[in-house]
């Protein structure tokens, strides 16, 4: 049973949804200058190490840029037109760890965000994660720019990292529980993030100073602090909550402002009472129930090596930008502007190809261009190299940024409403991690060398091409909203079993079908019953299943009208 017929009839895509999705892409526009500050605050200016004679005046020798080693009486002198962190704290040579460790130490508070995201959005909702990380976000990008040591700044980041977690964690989930199903792959195709990367290119740009650059992302996140006023909860969460007369009050909001006739409302009692038909089980979904099933486990652990390598790929192209050829900020808006037209290609692979092969296709050419920097980076003429390599580098994170979001979609639609924030905020995590050890791939190889860390991204996305296939086809599929379809699985795999070690079927204290050990008819602990816990869909599902396996005879009729329904 799910709320797509009701979605329908309020319009699937009618203005408020249009102003919903385009308030919830703004706030995941703006959570990427926060997650990629670090790309610009990180840079290393050039710089000079400085000695002074015996009138103080200022000495410069050859050898003198960018020497570690100099013996003299050295005071390093960075150029003044750009300031990061680096200059800031004179993080270079024995101290040029700390830029990376700062990003690794970020995306481990993004995946704790995650965590704590996919717990809240299904406890308490999605709204006030989405807007909890924003004010967080607010908050802590104005404190980041008063930041006295790198130390101070680092804490701040990590912190900084939990906001950002927390609102990519629900954004999407936030937009795809109010649309139709043949608008969700549109949904994932606005290039939202792609827009904030050039939002936070041209504030690098302008500005070149991390300070300022913390305290403009604070101010633009105030107006959208301001639609929390106006933007409803989602209405699955509320059904499958049973919180049904706000369920009502948001449906009748949608009808007015679409212009639409308040259809029959009553598939909102149906949906409360299937869910709270599941028992205890309903109150609180927890990360267990990802892997509870074969089907869930298949899924879950399909989409987290996806996400894994999609973060691997597109976090270490972004942040080691400064390790391409070229003008740092020119290479930086590139790669951001030639995301936003990419958009054009999604909706073209969702609209000829399906989920899984669009998604296939675009890891595909990610994975030829991976392999391309790496063979142009040791064949490639001197006159031609630093072109063809940063050509390469930005096709490959153009064509895996576009991937992502439609695995986004084939991901989130993979699980029912109940689990789905648990779900996505699982693969956040997940992503999380990949982030953390795309901030050292580049380590794999020498400064210059691109050849180890472009064949090993290389290698991620063709194993994760393949993987596609192994997940369900959901384009054109309803989204589930109860979890009564898996615990129905779980039911028939504890039969399964059952029935392999030959152990008796006992409802309300009668045998119904005996098995070929008779010692394991005294073993009542590993039997199926029907007590007082056992109450209502879930149990009968139980007992059926198990009595139709026992007699070899599934009643197909009824299984398919349920699933017509």
């Amino acid at each position: 049973m799910h709320l797509e017929s009701l979605i329908e009839d309020l319009g699937s895509f009618g203005r408020y949804q249009r102003c919903i999705v385009c308030v919830l892409a703004l706030c995941k526009a703006l959570t990427a200058p926060s997650m990629m500050t670090m790309a610009f605050a990180g840079v290393e200016p050039d710089w000079w190490c400085e000695s002074r004679d015996q009138d103080d005046a200022a000495i410069f020798t050859n050898g003198s840029y960018q020497n570690c080693q100099w013996n003299e009486t050295c005071q390093r002198i960075f150029e003044s037109e750009t300031v990061t962190i680096v200059s800031e704290w004179n993080l270079v040579c024995g101290k040029r760890w700390v830029s990376d460790i700062i990003i690794s130490i970020q995306m481990v508070g993004v995946l704790f965000g995650s965590i704590i995201a996919g717990y809240c959005a299904d406890r308490y909702g999605r709204k006030k994660v989405v807007y909890g990380g924003l004010v967080l976000s607010t908050i802590s990008n104005l404190t980041a720019s008063f930041s006295v040591s790198w130390v101070m700044f680092t804490v701040i980041r990590v912190i900084i990292g939990l906001a950002v977690g927390m609102t990519l964690s629900c954004c999407f989930l936030y937009q795809l529980e109010f649309v139709g199903k043949k608008w969700r792959g549109v949904c994932a195709t606005i290039p939202s993030w792609s827009l904030g990367i050039v939002l936070f290119a041209v504030f690098s740009w302008i500005l070149r100073n991390w300070k300022w650059l913390h305290l403009a992302i604070a101010a633009f996140n105030i107006p959208l602090l301001l639609t929390w006023f106006v933007m409803p909860e989602s209405l699955r969460w509320l059904a499958v909550k049973g919180r049904l007369e706000e369920a009502r009050r948001v449906a009748n909001r949608i009808a007015k402002f679409n212009k639409k006739t308040v259809p029959d409302l009553s598939i909102l009692e149906l949906i409360a009472e299937e869910e709270k038909a599941e028992g205890v089980k309903a109150k609180s979904y927890s990360y267990i129930d990802l892997i509870r099933t074969r089907k869930l486990r298949s899924r879950t652990l399909i989409t987290c090596f996806i996400w894994f390598s999609l973060s691997i790929v597109y976090y270490a192209i972004s942040f080691g930008v400064n390790n391409l050829s070229g003008d740092f900020y020119l290479n930086l808006l590139i790669m951001g502007l030639l995301e936003v037209p990419m958009a054009l290609v999604q909706l073209f692979m969702v609209s000829v190809f399906s989920r899984r092969w669009a998604c296939a296709i675009l890891f595909l050419l990610s994975a030829v261009a991976c392999f391309g920097v790496a063979i142009v980076t040791k064949l490639a003429p001197t006159d031609i190299k630093v072109p063809l390599e940063n050509g390469f580098a930005i096709s490959a994170k153009l064509f895996n940024i576009s991937a992502w979001l439609l695995a986004l979609a084939l991901s989130s639609e993979q699980f029912p409403t109940v689990v789905r924030n648990l779900a996505l905020a699982g693969l956040n995590t997940v992503a999380r991690i990949g982030g953390i050890m795309a901030a050292q791939i580049f380590s794999l190889g020498s400064k210059d060398d691109l050849l180890p860390p472009f064949v090993a991204m290389g290698i991620f996305m063709s194993f994760t091409a393949w993987s596609c296939f192994g997940l369900e086809e959901t384009s054109k599929t309803p989204l589930e909203d109860t979890m009564k379809k898996y615990t129905r699985e779980i039911s028939n795999e504890k039969t399964e079993e059952i029935l392999l070690k030959g152990i008796p079927l006992i409802r309300n204290g009668t045998v119904d079908a005996k098995g070929d050990n008779p010692k394991a008819e005294e073993e009542d602990i590993n039997s199926i019953q029907c007590g007082d816990y056992d109450k209502g869909s879930m149990c009968q599902s139980r007992v059926q299943i198990t009595v139709e396996l026992i007699d070899n005879s599934a009643p197909k009729e009824d299984e398919q009208s349920e699933h017509d329904t």
